[in-house]
């Protein structure tokens, strides 16, 4: 074999794994989306809390929700997200088996391989009754409000089935105020979609 179809062989092997790998990365994000929106963000909305013990919770119907997501379309290097913010990458309160999965993959060599990527935002799904919104600011109705995502970049095992990604979920309101969450995900992948672990 001459030292051409060899090069050939290299370089398509290594473009193959990138490829694989960036589509499990794609198929983590938009998974651990959904999961996030519909455990954190979609309950409160559903469930909201009690205003007194005789004020009586308001129903709210799913189907005639229209929720708006903006979503950051720069996935950070996640060694550069812990290196700036140590405090989420220490006291995870995992179970110990789940706490030594991740801090092995935090110490591992992709961790600190994986840099700055762009990629295209338009292609995630978001289940109803999210919506994502490609333009920011947005236009909002009157206590009208929407989520922002932004993720790091995702670190997985060597075998694809845990993984850790750094995500900022930001909740706005049209009055302008914020609240949010930002931490490191432990997340693993069950019947084929991606999950993330609660402490």
């Amino acid at each position: 074999m001459g030292m051409r179809p060899l090069v050939f062989i290299i370089v398509f092997f290594f473009v193959s794994c990138s490829n694989s790998y960036e589509t499990e990365e794609f198929k983590a994000i938009e998974d651990i989306s959904n999961d996030y929106l519909s455990r954190n963000d979609l309950s409160k909305i559903l469930n909201p809390p009690s205003l007194g013990d005789s004020a009586k919770p308001k129903t709210i119907n799913i189907d005639s929700l229209d929720l708006k997501v903006y979503f950051s379309d720069a996935l950070m290097p996640i060694s550069q997200v812990k290196e700036d913010d140590e405090w989420m990458f220490v006291d995870n309160n995992f179970s110990e088996s789940d706490s030594l999965i991740f801090y092995n993959i935090a110490n591992s060599g992709k961790f600190k391989e994986l840099s700055y990527k762009e990629f295209d935002k338009t292609k995630l799904k978001f289940v109803r009754p999210y919506r994502q919104y490609e333009k920011f600011p947005l236009k909002l109705k009157e206590d009208e409000e929407y989520a922002i995502l932004k993720f790091s970049r995702v670190c997985f095992d060597d075998k694809k089935e845990n993984g850790i990604v750094v995500l900022n979920y930001s909740k706005g309101f049209e009055s302008g105020s914020m609240s949010g969450f930002q931490g490191a995900l432990l997340i693993k992948k069950r019947d084929n979609k991606w999950i993330y672990i609660l402490h």
